[in-house]
């Protein structure tokens, strides 16, 4: 463990911010998804159907602006502005082809999206009507995000904490009017969610371009047809397996719905209330990952290897810790949480026994985060990270999770088996670190 103050006075500093952010975020769905239960299971299964692309699609968005974060906080170790404008450039530009063309396929498909993950009539009606609103969101959400991720990894997070601030609470006050009929508003209920979300992501969008573009003279973000194609080449070599990482590893989440969506309404509802809350109590895991590949990339790009590794160590048990007070909060925390939203009894039960297995998960997951998306992104081993990442998922939960439904076996065990990748992952993270080959300097 590092003993410097220092260090310690620089995490704080790096990750408060970053809480803050994920905390609104993460808090925002969570309000969004008891407000929506307060009106009917069968509207908030539709919206939390609905929203399953988006997942995906925001996996896809950060797994892409995280290949480029090892390359940025490398060359930030050693001050290269100049190679890390043209890797935002590069970023920048993929990340708006592939915003534009998500954004083609939701406005157009939305029933077709719908009977991906469900044949109920009534659910599929409401989650049309709120896709054809939140579709435009996905156009301002891959510009936003995009810009969010490349400055936070520049240490640039203050502004983008107060917009983000205002946008959260633009966003729930035009909630609570827009779904309920409140503040002398329509009562537009899921149409009304989606239209909050809309008009909180304009602003936010607006504000950001704004910043990026004329309050840091130190970075040039522009679109380009011709990159430099070494740094192109270093790109696709470093960072297009994190992209594929987390667009595979989504892409296995989402069949994962797929699967809990054939064993009713109850459970659609139940694993959904699960996966916010987790979500939402994971809310310190993540900026703490996304701190030490800054961290880990900075040292390795700055030439000290040896401290890297101790940062690395410091940072591993700083998570375990936090990952079991994150699971026991959780634990404790559940059941007045669940007692919000407007379920039926045995909707509530299940509910409950899903935290119960993730209160724990909780715990063991805090690990294999802070590896995969810390320490070894940060070191530069981003191909280990990809394999281990996909094959947990593909080779393991998702098949186990079949297997136990077509076996019938109870919705419990079910729910476990697709969550056994998280164990998986988590040993074999934990073998990768006992060498050094997880440090691997990517600058030139």
């Amino acid at each position: 463990m590092i003993k410097k103050k220092k260090f310690y006075i620089a995490l704080f500093w790096l990750v408060i911010p970053m809480i803050f952010q994920d905390l609104l975020k993460h808090g925002l769905n969570l309000a969004d998804n008891i407000m929506i239960g307060m009106l009917s299971e069968i509207e908030l299964s539709a919206v939390n159907l609905a929203n399953q692309p988006f997942f995906l699609f925001s996996i896809m968005i950060f797994g892409l602006v995280s290949g480029s974060a090892v390359l940025i906080a490398q060359y930030y170790g050693k001050n290269n502005f100049t190679a890390i404008n043209k890797i935002i450039s590069i970023t920048v530009t993929l990340a708006l082809i592939f915003t534009l063309i998500w954004t083609y396929i939701i406005l157009a498909f939305p029933e077709y999206i719908m009977r991906i993950f469900i044949d109920d009539s009534e659910i599929i009606a409401n989650g049309v009507r709120y896709l054809k609103i939140i579709g435009w969101t996905y156009l301002l959400y891959g510009i936003n995000s995009t810009l969010v991720l490349i400055l936070r990894n520049l240490r640039i997070i203050k502004f983008t904490l107060l917009i983000n601030t205002i946008a959260f609470f633009i966003n729930i006050i035009l909630d609570w009017g827009l779904i309920f009929g409140n503040l002398n508003l329509p009562q537009l209920r899921v149409e009304g969610a989606a239209i909050a979300t809309l008009i909180a992501r304009i602003f936010e969008t607006a504000a950001i371009i704004f910043y990026a573009n004329h309050c840091d003279k130190r970075i040039k973000i522009k679109l380009t047809l011709n990159p430099d194609k070494i740094l192109l080449k270093d790109f696709l070599n470093c960072g297009f397996p994190v992209f594929i990482n987390e667009s595979i590893w989504a892409i296995g989440v989402v069949i994962y719905s797929i699967v809990l969506t054939k064993l009713g309404t109850q459970t659609i509802v139940a694993a959904n209330i699960t996966s916010t809350l987790e979500q939402f109590f994971s809310i310190i895991i993540f900026p703490i990952a996304h701190a030490t590949c800054i961290i880990i990339g900075n040292e390795i790009g700055h030439g000290d290897e040896k401290y890297a590794k101790q940062c690395a160590r410091t940072l591993f048990i700083i998570a375990i810790i936090f990952g079991f007070i994150l699971g026991l909060a959780l634990f404790l925390s559940r059941v007045p949480i669940v007692n919000f939203y407007n379920i039926e009894q045995a909707t509530k039960l299940l509910t409950l026994q899903f935290i119960d297995v993730t209160s724990i998960l909780i715990f063991i997951d805090s690990i294999g985060i802070i590896t995969i998306v810390g320490i070894l992104r940060g070191g530069g081993d981003t191909k280990f990270a990809m394999y281990i990442d996909i094959l947990s998922v593909w080779l393991v939960s998702l098949p186990a999770g079949i297997l136990a439904l077509f076996c019938h076996l109870p919705t419990l065990i079910i729910f476990i088996a697709l969550r056994m990748d998280i164990i998986v992952r988590t040993f074999f993270c934990i073998l990768r670190l006992r060498n050094d080959n997880w440090i691997k300097n990517v600058t030139r």
